[in-house]
Protein backbone atom coordinates (compact mmCIF):
# COMPACT_ATOMS: atom_id res chain seq x y z
CA UNK A 1 0.00 0.00 0.00
CA UNK A 2 1.20 3.59 -1.39
CA UNK A 3 1.02 6.83 0.66
CA UNK A 4 -0.72 9.51 -1.03
CA UNK A 5 -1.21 13.33 0.11
CA UNK A 6 -4.57 15.06 -1.30
CA UNK A 7 -4.17 18.64 -0.99
CA UNK A 8 -5.29 22.20 -2.15
CA UNK A 9 -4.19 25.73 -2.04
CA UNK A 10 -5.37 28.68 -0.53
CA UNK A 11 -7.86 29.94 -2.33
CA UNK A 12 -8.88 26.99 -4.32
CA UNK A 13 -12.61 27.54 -3.41
CA UNK A 14 -14.49 30.79 -2.85
CA UNK A 15 -17.66 29.96 -0.50
CA UNK A 16 -20.32 31.98 1.03
CA UNK A 17 -20.18 31.59 4.43
CA UNK A 18 -23.34 29.88 4.70
CA UNK A 19 -22.63 26.92 2.91
CA UNK A 20 -19.01 26.52 5.16
CA UNK A 21 -21.04 24.28 7.43
CA UNK A 22 -22.46 21.66 5.23
CA UNK A 23 -19.06 21.69 3.01
CA UNK A 24 -17.16 20.91 6.91
CA UNK A 25 -20.10 18.14 7.47
CA UNK A 26 -19.71 16.63 3.73
CA UNK A 27 -15.67 16.45 4.45
CA UNK A 28 -15.54 14.89 7.42
CA UNK A 29 -17.95 12.16 5.94
CA UNK A 30 -15.17 11.19 3.58
CA UNK A 31 -12.68 11.33 6.02
CA UNK A 32 -15.18 8.77 8.42
CA UNK A 33 -15.77 7.00 5.10
CA UNK A 34 -11.88 6.45 4.74
CA UNK A 35 -11.47 6.04 8.02
CA UNK A 36 -13.91 2.76 8.09
CA UNK A 37 -11.98 1.52 4.75
CA UNK A 38 -8.83 1.90 6.79
CA UNK A 39 -7.27 4.49 4.16
CA UNK A 40 -6.96 7.06 6.48
CA UNK A 41 -3.24 8.51 7.83
CA UNK A 42 -4.14 12.46 8.68
CA UNK A 43 -6.15 15.11 7.70
CA UNK A 44 -5.57 19.20 8.10
CA UNK A 45 -6.18 22.46 7.42
CA UNK A 46 -3.85 25.12 8.03
CA UNK A 47 -4.48 28.27 10.11
CA UNK A 48 -3.43 31.19 7.93
CA UNK A 49 -4.21 33.62 10.89
CA UNK A 50 -0.85 32.71 12.31
CA UNK A 51 2.90 34.14 10.82
CA UNK A 52 4.01 31.01 9.26
CA UNK A 53 8.52 31.19 9.41
CA UNK A 54 11.19 30.21 7.47
CA UNK A 55 13.98 28.12 9.39
CA UNK A 56 17.09 28.11 7.96
CA UNK A 57 19.51 25.22 8.59
CA UNK A 58 21.31 27.04 11.27
CA UNK A 59 18.24 27.29 13.17
CA UNK A 60 18.28 30.81 12.38
CA UNK A 61 14.32 32.14 12.12
CA UNK A 62 12.73 34.22 9.99
CA UNK A 63 9.60 36.03 10.72
CA UNK A 64 7.28 37.84 7.85
CA UNK A 65 5.05 36.84 5.04
CA UNK A 66 4.91 33.68 3.59
CA UNK A 67 7.43 32.86 0.87
CA UNK A 68 5.38 32.02 -2.37
CA UNK A 69 6.36 28.13 -3.68
CA UNK A 70 8.59 28.21 -6.42
CA UNK A 71 8.21 24.26 -6.45
CA UNK A 72 6.08 21.21 -5.97
CA UNK A 73 5.71 20.44 -2.22
CA UNK A 74 8.76 18.54 -1.42
CA UNK A 75 8.10 16.56 1.97
CA UNK A 76 6.51 17.43 4.95
CA UNK A 77 6.83 16.34 8.66
CA UNK A 78 4.34 17.21 10.82
CA UNK A 79 4.47 17.05 14.96
CA UNK A 80 2.25 18.49 17.99
CA UNK A 81 3.43 19.64 21.59
CA UNK A 82 1.33 22.62 23.54
CA UNK A 83 2.97 25.55 21.74
CA UNK A 84 4.60 27.48 19.18
CA UNK A 85 8.24 27.25 20.58
CA UNK A 86 7.62 23.32 20.43
CA UNK A 87 6.87 23.98 16.36
CA UNK A 88 10.06 26.17 15.87
CA UNK A 89 12.10 23.90 17.90
CA UNK A 90 11.54 20.77 15.74
CA UNK A 91 11.74 22.70 12.50
CA UNK A 92 14.40 23.70 13.58
CA UNK A 93 16.35 20.40 14.06
CA UNK A 94 14.62 18.82 11.14
CA UNK A 95 16.38 21.68 9.09
CA UNK A 96 19.45 20.61 10.53
CA UNK A 97 18.83 17.02 10.06
CA UNK A 98 18.14 17.42 6.31
CA UNK A 99 20.40 20.31 5.65
CA UNK A 100 17.49 22.09 4.17
CA UNK A 101 15.44 24.83 5.40
CA UNK A 102 11.87 24.44 6.71
CA UNK A 103 8.65 26.25 6.45
CA UNK A 104 6.59 25.78 9.93
CA UNK A 105 3.02 26.32 9.97
CA UNK A 106 0.05 25.68 12.38
CA UNK A 107 -2.63 23.55 11.95
CA UNK A 108 -6.51 24.96 12.81
CA UNK A 109 -7.07 23.36 16.23
CA UNK A 110 -10.47 22.64 17.62
CA UNK A 111 -10.87 22.95 21.70
CA UNK A 112 -8.78 20.52 23.89
CA UNK A 113 -6.38 19.59 20.74
CA UNK A 114 -2.93 20.06 20.99
CA UNK A 115 -1.06 22.43 18.45
CA UNK A 116 0.08 20.86 15.26
CA UNK A 117 2.84 22.48 13.02
CA UNK A 118 3.21 21.43 9.57
CA UNK A 119 7.53 21.61 8.93
CA UNK A 120 7.73 21.37 5.17
CA UNK A 121 10.08 21.71 2.24
CA UNK A 122 9.58 22.66 -1.57
CA UNK A 123 10.65 19.97 -4.22
CA UNK A 124 14.05 21.12 -5.66
CA UNK A 125 15.48 22.78 -2.00
CA UNK A 126 16.86 19.61 -0.91
CA UNK A 127 19.75 19.09 -3.37
CA UNK A 128 23.12 17.81 -2.71
CA UNK A 129 25.85 16.76 -5.59
CA UNK A 130 26.95 13.27 -4.40
CA UNK A 131 25.62 10.03 -3.52
CA UNK A 132 27.87 10.51 -0.24
CA UNK A 133 25.93 13.81 0.68
CA UNK A 134 22.20 11.84 -0.11
CA UNK A 135 23.70 9.13 2.45
CA UNK A 136 24.64 11.47 5.13
CA UNK A 137 21.29 13.25 4.78
CA UNK A 138 19.36 10.58 4.98
CA UNK A 139 20.75 9.66 7.94
CA UNK A 140 20.71 12.93 9.97
CA UNK A 141 17.25 13.36 8.53
CA UNK A 142 15.93 10.62 10.22
CA UNK A 143 17.86 10.64 13.24
CA UNK A 144 15.64 14.30 13.33
CA UNK A 145 12.47 12.06 12.67
CA UNK A 146 13.72 9.14 15.44
CA UNK A 147 14.19 12.12 17.91
CA UNK A 148 10.65 13.25 17.27
CA UNK A 149 9.34 9.84 17.76
CA UNK A 150 11.00 9.45 21.12
CA UNK A 151 10.28 12.63 22.77
CA UNK A 152 6.37 11.82 21.70
CA UNK A 153 5.63 14.91 19.50
CA UNK A 154 5.57 12.64 16.23
CA UNK A 155 2.91 12.72 13.77
CA UNK A 156 3.33 11.67 10.46
CA UNK A 157 6.74 12.54 7.97
CA UNK A 158 7.22 11.87 4.31
CA UNK A 159 8.81 13.11 0.98
CA UNK A 160 7.15 13.24 -2.06
CA UNK A 161 7.92 10.84 -4.61
CA UNK A 162 8.56 12.84 -8.31
CA UNK A 163 10.15 10.50 -10.04
CA UNK A 164 8.44 8.09 -12.88
CA UNK A 165 7.89 4.61 -11.64
CA UNK A 166 8.37 3.71 -15.76
CA UNK A 167 7.70 5.56 -18.67
CA UNK A 168 3.65 5.70 -18.49
CA UNK A 169 3.76 6.71 -14.86
CA UNK A 170 4.17 10.40 -14.82
CA UNK A 171 6.05 12.07 -11.61
CA UNK A 172 3.28 13.59 -9.61
CA UNK A 173 -0.36 10.94 -9.67
CA UNK A 174 -3.06 13.65 -10.76
CA UNK A 175 -5.07 16.98 -10.61
CA UNK A 176 -9.23 16.55 -9.55
CA UNK A 177 -11.54 19.37 -10.16
CA UNK A 178 -13.79 20.40 -7.71
CA UNK A 179 -17.31 18.02 -9.42
CA UNK A 180 -13.96 15.62 -9.07
CA UNK A 181 -13.47 14.85 -12.68
CA UNK A 182 -9.66 14.26 -13.50
CA UNK A 183 -7.67 17.04 -15.14
CA UNK A 184 -5.31 16.20 -18.31
CA UNK A 185 -1.76 17.31 -18.77
CA UNK A 186 1.19 17.93 -16.84
CA UNK A 187 0.92 19.47 -13.18
CA UNK A 188 1.38 23.15 -13.11
CA UNK A 189 3.45 24.74 -10.48
CA UNK A 190 1.85 25.61 -7.09
CA UNK A 191 1.47 29.21 -7.23
CA UNK A 192 -0.64 29.74 -3.15
CA UNK A 193 0.33 28.33 -0.06
CA UNK A 194 -1.00 25.18 0.64
CA UNK A 195 -4.18 25.38 2.60
CA UNK A 196 -4.79 21.68 4.04
CA UNK A 197 -4.49 18.29 3.43
CA UNK A 198 -5.47 14.64 3.43
CA UNK A 199 -2.76 11.92 3.83
CA UNK A 200 -4.69 8.28 2.91
CA UNK A 201 -3.40 5.15 2.05
CA UNK A 202 -4.48 3.37 -1.29
CA UNK A 203 -3.20 0.37 -3.33
CA UNK A 204 -2.78 1.94 -6.78
CA UNK A 205 -2.83 5.93 -8.36
CA UNK A 206 -6.71 5.13 -9.14
CA UNK A 207 -7.69 4.33 -5.86
CA UNK A 208 -6.00 7.26 -4.60
CA UNK A 209 -7.55 9.49 -7.31
CA UNK A 210 -11.00 7.78 -6.42
CA UNK A 211 -10.72 9.39 -3.12
CA UNK A 212 -9.30 12.75 -4.07
CA UNK A 213 -12.57 12.85 -6.06
CA UNK A 214 -14.77 12.21 -3.16
CA UNK A 215 -12.71 15.29 -1.17
CA UNK A 216 -13.43 17.31 -4.17
CA UNK A 217 -16.78 17.10 -4.38
CA UNK A 218 -17.36 17.19 -0.75
CA UNK A 219 -15.24 20.46 -0.50
CA UNK A 220 -16.39 21.38 -3.50
CA UNK A 221 -12.64 22.52 -4.20
CA UNK A 222 -9.85 21.00 -6.64
CA UNK A 223 -7.63 18.87 -4.89
CA UNK A 224 -4.19 17.61 -6.24
CA UNK A 225 -3.37 14.01 -5.82
CA UNK A 226 0.80 12.99 -5.15
CA UNK A 227 2.46 9.90 -3.76
CA UNK A 228 5.15 9.52 -1.14
CA UNK A 229 8.26 7.70 -1.04
CA UNK A 230 8.43 4.29 0.42
CA UNK A 231 10.60 4.95 3.64
CA UNK A 232 10.93 1.53 5.86
CA UNK A 233 11.52 3.64 8.54
CA UNK A 234 7.98 5.65 8.86
CA UNK A 235 5.63 3.32 6.89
Amino acid sequence: MARYLISFESGATDLPGEDLPEVARAVESVRQEARDAGAFVFAGELDHDVKPVVIAIDGMITDGPYPESKELLGGVTIVEGPDRETGLEWGARVAAGCRTPQKVRAFRRGGGEPARYLISFDNGDMDFPTTEDWVAVGETSHAAIQDCMDAGVYVFSGGLNYEPQDDSTPAWVGAVTGDGTVADGPRPKTRKPLAGFTVITAPSHEAALEWAAKFAVAGRRAQDVRMFMYDPMVE
